[in-house]
């Protein structure tokens, strides 16, 4: 219905909205209740009329009774015939008129036919018309003769003085409405003003809090269950970005200072080139320190938009079947080859083949990153054992280590960029500060989460879980060391 309401005729307010519908409901059902009283008071002005025709119609039967008994009632009626002001009719047992006073309707076709189908059939009472189209209401009453056919009264009477009853009836209910409604409006309209008072209150003092006051909540007291569910819900919003504008903020501070440090370093060696009219190619300038740097820089760019690619949404096109046991013995090895010179054995233990649904080289760079995590903070001649098995219907992929640990106080905060929980995390030990970030970030895009456990000192253990599917073969515990 409000589909085919032009926008600009539409109420644009909620206050006026609310007042519209209240009006239409009380509307409607006033109307409903004036159109009982209509019928209900039809229906008793009709039986009234009902009830004195038939009166009527009887006592016409007694007053003339010697006349309709008589041989010939046709003649006997003309020489003694009803008051004029009466509207009778009387009627053969066949439906043949042979008398009708002057005062009795002139009925139409349709009206006679049915006067004499009401004689034939003895019908009560019955509605007909007469030729100008009046309704009238038909009383018949029959008057039985010894040995002959029985003779049928007919009574009319116009049922227009009950449509101009209910005419009036019906204008007095319509200003009876229309008072109703205007006083129920503004009723309404303060009833929906109190009402939302609390919402205007919330409102100006949601426009109040500024961008750099996001630490304010609303404290808004409203005596209504409804209004402050709504508060809650804003106040949970607005926890949720100042959240959101901290880890921005953290996030351009952190990337800045990660940027500019091989920025710094890039222009100092260009700034002594310039000075001094050297090249790097005179070997004055520690051209293997700016490659580093440069290289850095272009990891550190490649993995922030790696990162707002995953944050996104916009890793995984073309899903696939990955065989996470067969990836992690791929990883492994590669791991492997890495840990040499630490002296480090990465060791492999299979419980379960599970199958998941993703991208296999994301998948791959999650378990080499963690790998590659594990052997940096790992002590020399110690061991990384990377997992694989199932639990609780998924997929379960570990890294264990034995290195310097994380602290209780930073585990909830490993996965933010650039975090580094401690100086043995630095950026002297390699890596641009996003690889947590990034696993964490392309597990969620895969439908899985990332679980931390560590203890200072000791070491860490990284748990990834993942939907799984059945394996297409069946999972045989094994374990494999390299």
């Amino acid at each position: 219905m409000s589909s085919a309401i032009p926008p600009r005729l539409r109420p644009s307010t909620l206050r006026t909205r609310l007042v519209l519908w209240y009006l239409a409901m009380l509307g409607l059902a006033l109307s409903a209740l004036a159109g009982v009283v209509l019928a209900a008071q039809a229906r008793a002005l009709y039986r009234e009329l009902d009830a004195a025709l038939a009166v009527q119609a009887e006592q016409l039967a007694v007053e003339r009774q010697s006349a309709l008994l008589s041989i010939d009632p046709r003649q006997a009626l003309l020489e003694d015939p009803p008051p004029a002001l009466t509207p009778v009719s009387i009627r053969q047992a066949s439906g043949e008129e042979i008398f009708r006073a002057s005062a009795f309707p002139d009925l139409d076709w349709a009206g006679r036919g049915a006067a004499a189908v009401a004689a034939r059939e003895a019908v009560r009472l019955l509605t007909v018309s007469d030729a100008r189209g009046a309704t009238f209401r038909l009383a018949t009453w029959l008057v039985r003769r010894p040995g002959t056919a029985p003779l049928a009264v007919q009574v009319a009477a116009s049922t227009g003085p009950i449509r101009e009853a209910q005419g009036r009836l019906a204008i007095g209910l319509a200003f009876f409405v229309i008072i109703v409604l205007a006083v129920a409006s503004f009723g309404g309209n303060l009833i929906v003003r109190r009402a939302l008072a609390p919402v205007d209150a919330v409102v100006g003092r949601v426009e109040r809090i500024q961008a750099g006051q996001l630490q304010d909540r609303l404290e808004v007291p409203t005596g209504s269950e409804e209004v402050d569910r709504l508060v809650a819900t804003l106040n949970r919003m607005l926890d949720r970005i100042e959240a959101s504008v901290r880890a921005a903020r953290r996030f351009a501070g952190d990337a800045s200072h990660e940027l500019q440090t091989p920025l710094a370093a890039l222009r100092g060696a260009l700034e002594i080139c310039l000075r001094q009219g050297q090249s790097p190619i005179d070997g004055r300038v520690p051209t293997t320190d700016l490659l580093a740097e440069v290289d850095h820089l272009s990891a550190l760019i490649r993995d922030l938009r790696f990162l707002a690619l995953a944050e996104a949404g916009q890793m995984v096109e073309r899903p696939e079947p990955v065989d996470l046991a067969a990836l992690a013995a791929e990883c492994a090895e590669i791991a492997q080859a890495l840990a040499e010179e630490k002296a480090i054995r990465v060791g492999l233990w299979l419980t379960a083949c599970p199958v998941v649904v993703g991208s296999p080289t994301l998948l791959r760079r999650v378990v080499l990153n963690l790998l590659e995590n594990a052997l940096r903070y790992s002590a020399a001649a110690t061991q990384v054992t990377l997992s694989v098995g199932t639990a609780k219907g998924q997929a379960m992929l570990s890294v264990l280590d034995h290195g310097c640990g994380i602290e209780t106080a930073d585990l909830p905060h490993i996965f933010e960029p650039f975090y580094r929980a401690d100086p043995a995390r630095a950026r002297d030990s390699g890596g641009t500060g996003l690889g947590l970030a990034i696993i964490n970030e392309i597990v969620r895009l895969h439908g899985g989460q990332v679980r931390v456990s560590s203890t200072p000192k000791r070491g860490s253990t990284f748990v990834v879980y993942l939907p799984a599917r059945p394996a297409a073969s069946p999972s045989i515990p094994s374990i494999k060391t390299a």
